[in-house]
């Protein structure tokens, strides 16, 4: 199934955007969320569009989310602080 065959199934059922939020972050048995998919899809879909090789995967994107959400991970900083510096 498609993103817009999604959009469409939610729709369908009248779900409310906390409702949406829930099916996408509903993590099952420790595998990516079907958010995580999404965007890893997304993501590559975007990198090949710009000639550049796609390789995220779904496994990629958990670790960035979860990295952010942590607020200490490498290569990440919290709104109003300013980036590491660059050596």
């Amino acid at each position: 199934m498609g993103l817009v065959g999604l959009v469409d199934i939610f729709a369908a059922e009248e779900l409310t955007r906390e409702q949406v939020d829930r099916v996408l972050d509903a993590q099952v048995g420790g595998a990516p969320t079907l958010r995580d998919r999404l965007t890893s899809e997304l993501t590559n879909v975007l990198m090949r569009g710009l000639g550049m090789p796609g390789r995220q995967s779904p496994e990629d994107v958990r670790r960035v989310r979860r990295s952010m959400r942590a607020s200490g991970g490498e290569g990440t900083w919290r709104a109003g602080d300013k980036p590491p510096e660059m050596s």
